[in-house]
């Protein structure tokens, strides 16, 4: 029922969704760098990249600032489409006066999250701590922010409560929480399978499936969040019951 109506929302703002694509730009100059490489439908930072030039650093940290930016805008862009859908909202005042305030403070927290995620992660390795345990703690602390970007556009509060209530959330609704992070590694382990299939045919496997990730993938997921999570309000509840 809810993937259901996921996908109308989905299909309805794919205008939005389809936005997404728009990343390629910002992720294409990454190729370039050696501490950087393209999987799973995402961009990965090597663990040894503070070793890496000046120049490099500089570089990495000014195309990774701009995705997260524009990544961010277009994440409560679709956010905010799901909850117009759902109730009512003045959408010219939201994108003039309200949607740059939303990205800036989803992208602030990605930035900080990104960066001192990168550090730390580099820091563990030459101190001898394998990648696989590394790379599980990062899933686990980044999935515990799974409804910050709702949080931040439905409720729109301040960084700090925007957490504390995504956090909350989730608290009250554990086993909706797990069913999602399984959904969500099903849909990663799917596109590695497409990315490898694609590999072996032409080698251009990883960019179809950032492309997939990017157009279908995330935006699907946000908008299937954003239900679950405007679900709590009880005027959602009636809309649904007279649809």
């Amino acid at each position: 029922m809810v993937f259901a109506e996921a996908w109308r929302s989905y299909t309805k703002n794919f205008s939005t969704a389809f936005s997404f694509s728009l990343l390629l730009v910002f992720v294409l100059p990454f190729v370039l760098l050696s501490t950087i490489f393209v999987s799973s439908g995402t961009v990965l930072i090597d663990y040894g990249f503070l070793s890496e030039p000046i120049i490099e650093l500089v570089l990495l940290l000014v195309f990774s600032l701009l995705f997260l930016y524009f990544y961010s805008l277009l994440v409560c862009l679709i956010v905010l489409a799901v909850r117009k859908d759902l109730s009512q909202v003045r959408t010219a005042h939201y994108l003039n006066e309200k949607i740059h305030l939303f990205a800036f403070k989803y992208f602030r927290f990605l930035a900080i999250f990104a960066i001192l995620g990168a550090i730390i992660s580099s820091l563990l390795i030459d101190q001898g701590v394998p990648p696989v345990v590394i790379n599980f703690a990062l899933l686990l602390i980044s999935s515990s922010f799974l409804f910050l970007a709702q949080t931040i556009v439905v409720d729109e509060e301040s960084l700090t409560s925007s957490i504390l209530t995504n956090w909350d959330f989730i608290g009250k609704n554990s086993g909706l929480f797990i069913k999602l992070m399984v959904f969500g590694i099903v849909s990663v382990a799917v596109l590695q399978f497409v990315e490898f299939a694609i590999d072996s045919v032409f080698l251009v496997g990883n960019f179809v499936s950032i492309l997939i990730a990017l157009v279908f993938l995330v935006p699907f997921f946000e908008a299937l969040k954003t239900r679950l999570y405007m679900e709590r309000f009880a005027i959602i509840k009636i809309y649904h019951a007279k649809d």
